[in-house]
């Protein structure tokens, strides 16, 4: 989707006052009105970008969402919801990704399954699991970020199941 000026389309500045944006709304209104123009198939769609630059801009809780989202400014709250649920996810784990630090009766049934035992040795050293590392690239639709995303992988042969975190940023790297 393009990004649309609502700003220029009016012909106004970012910090245009609701008496500028209704003005600039009213004098393109006149000038582009499709009554005043039958025959003009390019004035009816400029009145019609007009009237939703106008919707847009004349209304506090839209504008600032536009201003804040750009060309994304009607999914802004789903971006906030994910940008939230993100923050969360990070505070939860203490900021990001990090060593494990817990105790071993801490590890999940996962990794017990995932890596063969429950990692447990003897001496009460943590196992050292030894294995290659795999890099795969993901590409995710701006509303597959939204929420948490389910993804199966296939890597020599065998199906990995793994959940993307909501609020994934472009280029991140996640470790399982």
């Amino acid at each position: 989707m393009e990004f649309v000026d609502y700003y220029k389309i009016l012909n106004i500045s970012k910090n245009a006052t609701d008496e500028d944006i209704k003005k600039a709304y009213r004098k393109l209104a006149r000038k582009l009105h499709p009554d005043l123009n039958p025959n003009d198939p390019e004035a009816k769609r400029k009145f019609q970008e007009a009237n939703e630059a106008n919707e847009v801009l004349s209304d506090p809780e839209k504008r600032k969402k536009y201003d804040k989202h750009g060309k994304d400014w009607k999914h802004a709250d789903e971006i906030e919801n994910a940008q939230k649920q993100r923050r969360a996810y990070q505070g939860q784990s203490g900021g990001g990704y990090q060593n494990y630090s817990g105790n071993e009766s801490d590890y999940s049934d996962f990794f017990e399954s995932f890596f063969g035992g429950s990692g447990r040795q003897s001496s009460g050293r943590s196992a050292k699991f030894r294995g290659q590392d795999f890099n795969a690239r993901l590409s995710l639709k701006l509303t597959d970020i939204l929420a948490d995303q389910k993804q199966v992988l296939t890597v020599n042969g065998k199906n990995i199941r793994l959940t993307i975190p909501a609020g994934v940023e472009d280029g991140q790297t996640i470790k399982i």
